[in-house]
C-alpha cells in the first residue's frame, strides 16, 4: 500500500498531468504573543485561511453560516500542534475534509476542487529602467511575497529555475512588451497549464494571463486575461485576482443531491483491507462529491457515486489510483445482475463494520422487511430503509443513473 501511495502522490508532478492536488485543510498561523486570547484567534483566523482556500473567494467570510461556524471551530479541527519558527511561535492546524465540506454545502458556497491549474509565472521588475527576471532562486522581495501569497491561497505556482535555455530563451522586453511569441516559445518547456506575466514597477503592477500552457500558446494562442495592481499590497490583489479567477472557473455548488452519479462496479474485492482502501481512495478524488453503498455481494462491490465532474473525468482518476483495472462492459457477463440499489452480502466478504449498511438498511424477506436483519443469511438482499419507506423501486433508481463502470482490483 505504500508503494501504491507513493506511486499516487508521484503522478503529481508528472509532465502529463500538470495539475497539481492542493492542500486544502492544514494551514500554518503566527501567534500573537502579545495576546492572552491569541490561541483562540489562531484558530479563528486559521479556518478562515481554510474556508477561503477551499472555495477561492475571500468574500466567503462574510456568509452567515461560516460566520456561526468560525465561533465553533473546534467541531471542525483535527490537528493543532505548536512550532517555533526562527524564534517565532507559530500553530499548526489541521481541519475536517468532511466537516469542512459538509459546511460549504450548508451555507451554499462554491467549492474549487484540490487538482488545480498550475500556473508558470513571469515576473519582471524594473528597477529606474533596469529590468531583470526573477528566477527561483533569485532574492526578490515581490517574489517571495508572491510565493507565500500564493500558498496561502492554493495557488500552484512554478517560477522558471534561470537555467541557461531561460537565460538565452527570453528577453526582458520579451516580457515587459507583451510579446506572445517569445512568452509562449520559452514557457512550453514547462508542463503547467497556465502562465502568467506580472511586471513590477514601483508599487504597481501589470500583470496579464495565458489559460494555456506554452505549447498551445504557440499552437493556438487565445486572448490572455489582463489586469492592474497598486498600493500597498499590490501582489496580495494579483494572487487574489488570478485565484478568484480559477476559482469561478473550476468551482462546483455542492448540494446535499449531486446533479450527476453514476454507478461504480469494483470486483475481486477480496477482504476487508482492500474495501477500506478502495472506500478511501474514491472518497479523496476531486471527483466525487458523496459514495452510496449500492450493493456487496461476493467479491464485488457497487457504488452510486455523486460526482463533481464528468463520468470520464472521475474514470481516469480511478484508474490514476493505479489500485484497479478498467473492465469492458463487453467482457462483463451476460448474467451479471443490474445495479438494485439494495444491499447484497455474499459470502466472498461480509459488509465491513462502520459502511451504511449498519444504520440504514432493513432486510427484505419475501418482499416483506423483517425487523431483525440478524437472521439474514450469507446471501439475503438488503434494501436500504429509505427505498422501503418511499416505495422506491430498482427501475425508479436505474433511470436516475446515466451508466455504469466497471474495475477490477489489481492483483
Amino acid at each position: 500500500m505504500r508503494y501504491l501511495a507513493l506511486l499516487l502522490a508521484g503522478l503529481v508532478s508528472l509532465p502529463a498531468a500538470a495539475l497539481t492536488k492542493v492542500n486544502l485543510y492544514q494551514t500554518e498561523v503566527v501567534l500573537d504573543q502579545q495576546n492572552d486570547e491569541s490561541d483562540d484567534q489562531a484558530r479563528i483566523q486559521g479556518m478562515e485561511q481554510v474556508i477561503v482556500r477551499a472555495t477561492g473567494d475571500k468574500s466567503s467570510l462574510d456568509n452567515d453560516v461560516v460566520k456561526k461556524a468560525l465561533q465553533h471551530n473546534s467541531r471542525y479541527l483535527t490537528q493543532i500542534s505548536s512550532n517555533d519558527d526562527n524564534g517565532q511561535e507559530t500553530m499548526t492546524l489541521g481541519f475536517s475534509e468532511p466537516h469542512i465540506r459538509s459546511l460549504l454545502t450548508q451555507a451554499q458556497l462554491p467549492f474549487w476542487p484540490a487538482y488545480r491549474s498550475n500556473v508558470l509565472v513571469w515576473l519582471v521588475e524594473d528597477k529606474n529602467y533596469d529590468r531583470t527576471i526573477a528566477w527561483e532562486h533569485s532574492d526578490s522581495e515581490p517574489l517571495k511575497t508572491l510565493v507565500q501569497d500564493a500558498k496561502a491561497r492554493g495557488l500552484p505556482l512554478t517560477v522558471p529555475v534561470g537555467d541557461f535555455d531561460d537565460i538565452t530563451g527570453i528577453e526582458t522586453s520579451d516580457l515587459w512588451g507583451d510579446f506572445t511569441g517569445p512568452i509562449a516559445q520559452a514557457s512550453s518547456r514547462y508542463p503547467t497549464d497556465a502562465v502568467l506575466v506580472i511586471r513590477v514597477q514601483d508599487d504597481a503592477i501589470n500583470w496579464t494571463l495565458y489559460d494555456q500552457s506554452g505549447q498551445q500558446m504557440m499552437d493556438d494562442a487565445k486572448e490572455p486575461i489582463t489586469g492592474q495592481a497598486s498600493g500597498e499590497q499590490p501582489i496580495d490583489q494579483v494572487v487574489n485576482d488570478v485565484s478568484q479567477y480559477f476559482a469561478k472557473k473550476n468551482a462546483v455548488l455542492i448540494s446535499s443531491q449531486s446533479s450527476e452519479s453514476v454507478v461504480a462496479d469494483f470486483s475481486a474485492i477480496k477482504n476487508a483491507d482492500e474495501f477500506f482502501t478502495l472506500e478511501k481512495s474514491l472518497k479523496s478524488l476531486s471527483s466525487v462529491a458523496a459514495l452510496d453503498i449500492v450493493r456487496i455481494q461476493g467479491d464485488d462491490v457497487q457504488y452510486r457515486v455523486h460526482l463533481l465532474a464528468t463520468p470520464e473525468n472521475f474514470e481516469q482518476e480511478v484508474l490514476r489510483t493505479k489500485l484497479v483495472d478498467k473492465v469492458d462492459t463487453q467482457t462483463v457477463s451476460s448474467g451479471e445482475t443490474v445495479p438494485d440499489f439494495g444491499y447484497v452480502i455474499g459470502s466472498g466478504i461480509n459488509a465491513p463494520q462502520g459502511t451504511d449498511t449498519d444504520n440504514t438498511a432493513v432486510v427484505a424477506n419475501n418482499a416483506q422487511a423483517t425487523p431483525d436483519a440478524t437472521n439474514a443469511s450469507n446471501n439475503t438482499e438488503i434494501t436500504s430503509s429509505s427505498e422501503t419507506e418511499q416505495g422506491a423501486t430498482a427501475d425508479d433508481e436505474l433511470a436516475k443513473v446515466p451508466s455504469t463502470l466497471y474495475f477490477k482490483w489489481k492483483e
